[in-house]
């Protein structure tokens, strides 16, 4: 059950590089090589091919990152109470620690190195969405694979433009919205131009005038999150307190992989 509200609860965790299998036993940093683009040579009679020796580097995700979430349920609640109420607890507990890891996904894109496009305090527009896809687009970064994930007032601010909304502009008069049938995701929207599109209260957002919110679009290869240990459920009756405890916790590192395949668009 804790599992199930976890991964629903998740919007940024199955959109990104997954490296779970390689901390499952042991070890707390991975390593991961940067492999160069290599260029094509003119090949003459009679010589040699001409070799390349490019010099690579490592991209590493620290697994540090341990939080827990945890209740104490008394003898006299639970007695009085009709609700199974550390069955509901423990969910919304595993909901916690999805959204914390959500969070900390979504703060990556401070690592990211294209140029912010939009304006705080300004709605995300048509033309800042295909400036964000062009500069991922000329990063090399694959069609597949990608998301856009914004706040939900800008789902909101997406669908008063008519470009996205009306059947003479989407071409599909029978359906009123680009709202993508039998999403996979319950936070998932629809898709712009191919890429699926997700809304969550987990996108950064930094206190200013104007709040500044730090919405993502970006290819899954941006960001790496390795989770040594999923969300696993603990309980013990605690005798002092007459009452059970139980606590869930969760063991994960991330970094920003790729940082050219990933860009921030301000609103």
């Amino acid at each position: 059950e804790v599992l199930r509200a976890a991964e629903n609860a998740l919007v940024m965790a199955p959109l990104v590089w997954r490296f779970d299998s390689l901390v499952k036993e042991k070890g707390d940093v991975i390593n991961i090589p940067n492999l160069s683009n290599l260029t094509a040579s003119v090949k003459s009679a009679n010589t040699q091919v001409t070799l390349q020796a490019p010099t690579e580097s490592n991209t590493s995700i620290s697994i540090n990152n341990h939080y827990e979430s945890s209740f104490l349920v008394e003898d006299l609640l639970k007695v009085q109470s009709s609700y199974d109420l550390i069955g509901n607890y423990t969910k919304k507990a595993g909901e916690s620690i999805a959204r914390r890891i959500d969070t900390d996904l979504l703060g990556t894109y401070t690592s990211f190195t294209n140029t912010d496009v939009g304006t705080y305090g300004v709605d995300v527009t048509d033309a800042v969405i295909l400036s964000a896809i062009e500069a991922i687009d000329l990063a090399n970064a694959p069609m597949d694979d990608r998301a856009f994930v914004i706040y939900p007032t800008q789902k909101t601010a997406l669908l008063k433009l008519d470009k996205f909304v009306k059947a003479d502009f989407v071409g599909q008069y029978d359906q009123a919205t680009k709202v993508v049938t039998g999403p996979n995701s319950r936070y998932m929207w629809g898709d712009i131009y191919g890429v699926p599109t997700y809304y969550t209260k987990q996108v950064t957002q930094t206190a200013a005038t104007p709040t500044q919110t730090h919405n993502v679009l970006f290819h899954k290869e941006a960001i790496a999150l390795a989770l040594q240990q999923a969300p696993r459920t603990q309980s013990s009756y605690i005798l002092e307190y007459l009452g059970n405890l139980v606590v869930i916790d969760a063991i994960y590192g991330y970094t920003a992989t790729r940082p050219t395949y990933g860009i921030e668009v301000r609103s």
